[in-house]
C-alpha cells in the first residue's frame, strides 16, 4: 500500500502542471484516479498505469516545448530540461509500481495462492 505514494504524488504533480498552465478545472479531475486507487479492482491498475504513461508523455512534450522556446530566446535551458525530464522519468517509473507483486495481488492481477517467488530447497 505504501507503494501507492509514488503514483499519487505523480498525479498531484500533473495536477499542479495543469493548474500552472491555466487548466484549473481539469487539474481537479486528476483527483478522480487518485480516489479510484482505493478500489481494489484490476481495471484500476490498468487505468492508473495508462494515465501515468500519458502523463509522462505530457511531461516530455512540455519539456521539448519549453527547451525550444528557451533556446529560441537565447536563455539557459538545461536546468528546465532536466527538471521536466526528471518529472517524466518519475511519472513513468511510478506507473511501474503496479508491476510489483504486492500491488498485483491487491488489485487482483495475481491469484492469492500463486507462488511467483522462487523457493529454495
Amino acid at each position: 500500500m505504501l507503494l501507492l505514494v509514488f503514483p499519487v504524488f505523480a498525479m498531484i504533480l500533473m495536477g499542479a502542471h495543469l493548474m500552472f498552465h491555466g487548466f484549473g478545472l481539469l487539474a481537479f479531475v486528476v483527483f478522480v484516479p487518485i480516489a479510484l486507487l482505493l478500489v481494489p479492482r484490476p481495471f484500476v491498475a490498468y487505468l492508473s498505469s495508462a494515465l501515468l504513461a500519458l502523463f509522462a508523455l505530457e511531461w516530455v512534450r512540455a519539456g521539448v516545448v519549453l527547451v525550444m522556446n528557451r533556446i529560441d530566446a537565447g536563455r539557459p535551458w538545461m536546468l528546465a530540461g532536466a527538471i521536466l525530464g526528471a518529472c517524466a522519468v518519475f511519472t513513468l517509473l511510478s506507473a511501474a509500481v503496479f508491476a510489483s507483486q504486492r500491488l498485483r495481488r491487491r488489485y487482483g492481477l495475481l491469484a492469492k495462492d500463486s507462488k511467483d517467488e522462487k523457493t529454495f530447497a
